[in-house]
């Protein structure tokens, strides 16, 4: 009876991945003449701009070279542009063009649609089944810095983990300014327990997640790094860090500024202290890619692990995760629902116990981090880095350090409750019953 049951259950399965074949190919294969236009994310604008260009990229799924097409491109229903164009390279067969397309200059915020329509290939009508694609743009005061986060799962014990380390050295070294790696250990000398993202799973070690958005594979992680970084962020932030008087604690000021009006938003900050050169002589990493020369040349991070032996000593680990607050959804209350473009909203956090609840091997190699979560989608939307200062540094007052507090209310000096910061002095409730003066900048 089993046997029929999974003889049943494969033919179905065979003639359904057959159908999804034929489909796949007749879509291919419909016509000579067969330009598919596909709009990159949503692109971020700033208002009032000049030089802004929409993506689309121009896949060739007919059955001959494409040496012109012509499209018509509108917003909000009006031809905005409407040309022909003569490539100087066909392209060819299953492979793709770009297509970047002025946008006139939105002196309004808000949410815009750019539609390009491919009309004509090689001088004949558009043999397409989607002729058409829609590309969604956000009109912000001005466009925000947007860092890019990967999470790295990963342990010494792991002989395929050298991998991720890899790819994490390499971004950290070729995008200094806009990537953020952050290494979570696991059952090894630097490990930490509970460490996890919202709908982000590990399958295995190592597993790598580009900002929550998308699983890093291959092995310099490049086109998941731009994939994230092309979709912008609505939002900048920053961060500094001090350690308190003792060096028990370090206090945490993040200030994160909306760059458009936010009506009912679902976003939070979490934080990680982390530290980088880690090394301990006895500690010993495993690495499966010892002397395999099929692996040379991906990246000069890769090449130290396939010249290096199957049992490194002695090295220097990165990003590793000390301490962390609220990274899986990010601490309630961290960011209002309501927010007014351009108001700087900060928030504090405190890690204590260093040297009992975490430790460290040089606090010179110590960071923090911000993370913006948007929980709606799950994603990391953008993220910010600072050294520790000493003590009296950054002039950031410090907090009581008794566990996560969340804000529960505000109000103004008039005693008015504000549903989002507010330019001046506000008066902030906390969920442990403390009370501060908030002053935040216009």
């Amino acid at each position: 009876m089993k046997n029929k049951m999974k003889k049943q259950l494969l033919l179905r399965f065979s003639a359904l991945m057959a159908v999804l074949c034929v489909c796949l190919t007749a879509f291919a294969a419909y016509g000579e003449n067969n330009l598919a236009p596909i709009a990159a994310p949503r692109l971020f604008i700033a208002k009032g701009a000049s030089d802004a260009k929409g993506t689309f990229s121009c896949v060739n799924y007919g059955n001959k070279p494409i040496a012109s097409f012509h499209y018509k491109a509108s917003m909000n229903g009006k031809v905005i542009e409407e040309k022909d164009v003569k490539l100087a390279e066909p392209i060819k067969v299953n492979e793709s063009g770009k297509l970047h397309i002025a946008i006139p200059a939105i002196n309004k915020m808000g949410d815009y649609q750019l539609v390009c329509e491919v009309t004509h290939v090689n001088g004949k009508y558009n043999e397409s089944t989607v002729t058409a694609s829609t590309l969604d743009i956000t009109v912000l005061t001005k466009v925000p810095t947007c860092r890019v986060v990967f999470e790295d799962y990963t342990a010494i014990w792991c002989p395929n983990c050298p991998r991720a380390t890899a790819i994490m050295e390499h971004l950290a070294k070729k995008h200094p300014d806009d990537f953020i790696g952050i290494a979570v250990h696991r059952n090894d000398p630097m490990a930490v327990d509970g460490y996890f993202g919202d709908k982000s799973e590990v399958t295995g070690y190592p597993t790598v997640w580009a900002s929550r958005r998308n699983k890093v594979t291959g092995f310099v992680g490049e086109d998941q790094y731009q994939e994230v970084k092309q979709r912008g962020a609505l939002m900048d932030v920053e961060v500094k860090a001090e350690w308190n008087a003792n060096g028990s604690a370090v206090n945490v000021l993040s200030t994160t500024t909306f760059r458009t009006d936010v009506a009912n938003g679902n976003y939070a900050l979490g934080y990680v202290l982390q530290e980088d050169s880690m090394h301990n002589a006895n500690w010993v990493q495993k690495n499966t890619f010892s002397g395999s020369m099929a692996f040379l040349g991906e990246s000069e991070e890769l090449d130290f692990f396939v010249n290096s032996p199957r049992y490194i000593y002695g090295l220097k680990f990165n990003h590793v995760v000390r301490a962390f607050i609220g990274v899986n959804k990010g601490l309630q209350g961290s960011l209002p629902k309501k927010a007014v473009a351009d108001q700087a909203i900060e928030h504090k956090t405190v890690f204590k116990g260093a040297g009992q609840q975490w430790t460290m091997q040089n606090k010179n190699n110590l960071h923090v981090v911000v993370l913006v979560i948007d929980n709606a989608t799950h994603h990391i939307v953008n993220a910010a880095r600072c050294h520790i200062e000493p003590h009296n540094t950054t002039a950031i007052a410090p907090i009581k350090a008794v566990g996560e507090r969340t804000e529960v209310a505000r109000f103004n000096l008039r005693g008015q409750r504000l549903s989002a910061p507010e330019a001046g002095i506000n008066i902030v409730k906390y969920s442990d019953g403390s009370v501060e003066k908030v002053c935040v900048r216009p």
